[in-house]
């Protein structure tokens, strides 16, 4: 065989590989849009739609999982890789993704610095009493 009849045989058979290929990605799109959904998707991202919204609570959780609320920060965290946060507050615990979470810390920061600030000024302002042993003992004898 001379080289130029081989390259036309190759290309021949790269142009039906190709066509059988391209055959084969679209029947496994058209198989992958029959598939149904795993429920533990459809309610983790329902969940990370919440989180994007602001804060979440276990209340607001158990809408989507009644009998085990916190599954859906579980699915979300393993199938979405997705990074949720807890706080721990006093009203209760709430699910936060990580950005909303350092805001939040953020601001518990500041509310601390202020009260520091605060405690220190309320010290300032009202000074020690500055009584000598002799003229307690003398208020104490009148």
């Amino acid at each position: 065989m001379k080289p130029q009849e081989e390259i036309a045989k190759l290309q021949k058979e790269n142009a039906a590989l190709q066509e059988q290929v391209a055959g084969l990605k679209r029947r496994v799109e058209e198989l992958e849009a029959a598939k149904p959904k795993s429920k533990s998707r459809d309610i983790a991202e329902k969940t990370l739609e919440m989180l994007k919204k602001g804060p979440v609570t276990v209340a607001q959780l158990a809408a989507l999982n009644p009998k085990y609320p916190s599954d859906c920060i579980y699915y979300v965290r393993t199938l979405l890789k997705e990074d949720v946060k807890l706080a721990r507050a006093a009203s209760g615990n709430v699910y936060m993704l990580a950005a909303q979470f350092q805001v939040y810390q953020e601001g518990l920061a500041k509310e601390k610095a202020l009260q520091k600030a605060a405690k220190e000024e309320a010290k300032e302002a009202i000074p020690p009493t500055q009584t000598s042993n002799s003229a307690q003992r003398a208020t104490a004898v009148v």
